[in-house]
């Protein structure tokens, strides 16, 4: 039975006001899911006023998708159906903020580059730098469990996270975890709901652990003709004694994304970053230069304020692509050992299916995140299959070794033929039972997470 939306929107008016509830177009379509306009958008002000909205949701029986920064909007499958999607950008209020006891807890619509900032005029840091930080909310963060070349040394935000407030898809609000470092009671719920992808609720209020700001920073690129070189040099890095924040592997794709702010192009690269003492960090970026050196590359150093702008650059390279609708954004997750030679099978499937490629790697972890294009006079209706066919060799070979390859930006036409998140795993009879435990009624982001949960 389909929900009643007339009736729906007049009690949301009724809960939040009728300026943060619209069914205009133009305030829908900009919201759309996979090509699914809500029919309504609602910007609840208050965690009290979510949870009656998502209660007046489950009454009537409407699916409603949580939006914050919307950066992780393109990842997953086209959900079943979108009847609403609620906003969370008024949510940004600064709840606590303990620098003394290195925590803090703000509402889940909180760009993270405010609490970044909020945090540096106290000489303390949330250690985690995804894509499009500026626009990316602490909720999302969460949702989506996203991260970025510093994930080598400091993880992803599922290490940081102390506590969290949801509500669940009945309206019921729950808090899970606590506001202090050394928290043992009960069982670790807040891990249900990290890369949960709003399936099980929405996430209302953060908490997480901070980090003393180091000393200095400093950052490394090394430069060379061929993958193998750099390759070595990850490889001689990874069983040394240096400890690197970051060890990014980038292609020619991806240095020429970079030159107009960096000023790289063609070549291979190898960035490593540093950070600690003035003292430590300068020996491991002269042990750093001498690998390259050894191995025929040529080295660029950048301190404090470069550093932390070429890791800006690094990190959000794929955004100095175009908007275009045949652009295609996935990240494959393979064991170390495997992460160079992911690279060549990227390049290699580029070239045999006529697509332009950008590769960058977080070497040290394992992660390759991967950009392609028709080339340039290809029709985009043309490259279908074979950006289909890329994939599917792709995600076969990262299956083949334990990985896998997860699809964040596609076309609808696409993701009609390639399954974003590929074939569960052993473990999605329990995913689903824990759906179905929290959201009887398939109401939160149905059919958006793996195996159409």
């Amino acid at each position: 039975m389909s929900p009643d939306l007339a009736s729906l929107q007049r009690r949301l008016v009724d809960l939040v006001g009728a300026h943060h509830v619209d069914a205009a177009p133009e305030s829908t379509v900009p919201f759309a899911v996979d090509g699914r306009v809500p029919a309504l958008t609602i910007r609840p002000g208050t965690q009290d006023e979510v949870a009656s909205v998502v209660s007046a949701c489950a009454a009537e029986g409407a699916a409603l998708v949580p939006w914050g920064g919307g950066t992780a909007m393109g990842t997953g499958n086209p959900p079943e159906r979108v009847d609403l999607v609620v906003r969370l950008d008024r949510l940004d209020r600064v709840v606590e903020f303990d620098p003394d006891n290195l925590c803090a807890t703000v509402e889940a619509g909180l760009p993270l580059a405010r609490l970044q900032k909020l945090a540096a005029g106290k000489k303390v840091l949330l250690p985690l730098d995804p894509p499009e930080g500026d626009r990316v909310t602490l909720g999302g963060l969460v949702a989506a469990n996203l991260s970025g070349p510093r994930r080598l040394q400091h993880g992803t935000i599922r290490d940081w996270v102390l506590g969290l407030r949801v509500v669940l898809p009945d309206g019921e609000r729950i808090h899970c975890g606590g506001r202090v470092i050394k928290n043992v009671t009960g069982y670790d719920m807040n891990k249900l709901f990290i890369r949960s992808f709003g399936t099980l609720g929405i996430v209302t209020e953060v908490t997480v652990k901070l980090l003393p700001m180091p000393a200095v920073q400093a950052t490394v690129m090394g430069l060379f003709p061929e993958l193998s070189a750099a390759a070595s040099v990850v490889e001689e890095v990874l069983g040394s004694f240096l400890l690197p924040e970051a060890l990014d592997l980038l292609d020619p794709g991806a240095l020429d994304l970079l030159t107009p702010r960096l000023g790289t192009a063609g070549g291979f690269a190898v960035v490593a970053g540093f950070a600690g003492s003035r003292e430590i960090v300068a020996r491991q970026v002269r042990d750093l230069e001498a690998m390259i050196s050894v191995r025929g590359g040529a080295s660029r150093r950048f301190q404090e304020a470069d550093s932390t702008e070429t890791w800006d650059a690094v990190t959000n390279l794929f955004q100095a692509l175009p908007q275009e609708p045949f652009r295609v954004l996935c990240t494959l997750a393979v064991p170390i050992g495997r992460t160079a030679g992911m690279m060549a099978s990227v390049r290699a499937q580029a070239a045999a299916k006529g697509l332009w490629a950008a590769v960058s790697a977080h070497a040290g972890s394992g992660i390759v995140r991967v950009a392609f294009r028709p080339e340039d006079g290809c029709s985009g209706d043309g490259a279908v299959p074979g950006l289909t066919e890329a994939l599917e060799v792709l995600r076969g070979e990262a299956a083949a070794v334990g990985g896998s390859l997860v699809i964040q930006e596609a076309p609808r036409r696409l993701k009609e033929r390639v399954d974003a998140w590929g074939r569960p795993g052993s473990a999605f009879s329990t995913m689903r039972r824990i759906k179905a435990e929290f959201d009887p009624q398939r109401l939160c982001s149905p059919g958006r997470f793996l195996g159409g949960i």
